[in-house]
């Protein structure tokens, strides 16, 4: 079971994401985390956690507001051993490719953003189905086209991300009859290992999640456990 850290950056901070709500999006104050400080929480995640890949989202650049394009390369140059999985709103393969030409990290498309709409070249490539509740965001039909659609998906349901709600079961069942050969990975809503244990006996490939371990319900022996 792969679990995976989320971190949401803007302007420069790692913010708490609570339902998708950005406007009301405040810097993460915790035991990992003091005032949205980036390079400690890092830090935290791989030393006292054995992290080894990071889930970043760039929610400047996700809503047309900029970028965190420094920070990433601050991150990226300190801790090179990490595998960084990266958001950054793209809208089209040559999006990718041009932050891709100033750092390494395995793209993740948003659906919500992705507005491209022919098949594309790009490896390791991995989408996000972006939903609130049953509201699926896919402009360019993305999700439901089996030719395009990449082999690794998150089933992102961002109603429940830092709602500690549990994750969206349905979803996944759902999807596993939709790509029955695809990896998914949940997003939104995990509280505590037997979340997670309930996912892993469900056939999910892995979890992001931020909330469950910067509130101290997720500790390092439990990460440990799935490793």
């Amino acid at each position: 079971m792969n679990i995976i850290p989320v971190i949401d950056l803007l302007q420069g901070q790692a913010v708490h994401a609570i339902r998708g709500r950005r406007a009301g999006y405040r810097p993460v104050d915790s035991p990992l985390c003091r005032q949205g400080e980036v390079m400690p929480l890092i830090a935290r995640l791989y030393d006292d956690l054995g992290m080894q890949q990071l889930y970043l989202a760039d929610l400047d650049a996700i809503q047309g507001m900029g970028n965190n394009l420094l920070t990433l390369q601050t991150i990226a140059h300190t801790f090179p051993q990490l595998i960084l999985w990266v958001d950054a709103g793209f809208s089209s393969p040559a999006a990718i490719q041009a932050l891709q030409s100033q750092l390494a990290f395995r793209p993740v498309i948003g659906s919500e953003s992705w507005q491209f709409n022919r098949w594309f070249p790009v490896d390791q490539t991995i989408l996000s189905i972006d939903s609130v509740d049953d509201n699926l965001r896919d402009p360019s039909g993305i999700t439901r086209d089996s030719a395009r659609r990449p082999d690794t998906l998150i089933l992102m349901n961002l109603s429940r991300v830092g709602s500690l709600q549990g994750p969206d079961m349905e979803r996944l069942t759902c999807w596993q009859s939709v790509a029955p050969d695809a990896t998914l990975y949940m997003a939104g809503g995990v509280r505590n290992r037997s979340d997670i244990e309930k996912l892993q006996s469900a056939g999910a490939a892995g979890v992001l999640l931020a909330s469950a371990l910067h509130n101290g319900a997720l500790t390092a022996a439990d990460i440990r456990h799935f490793s």
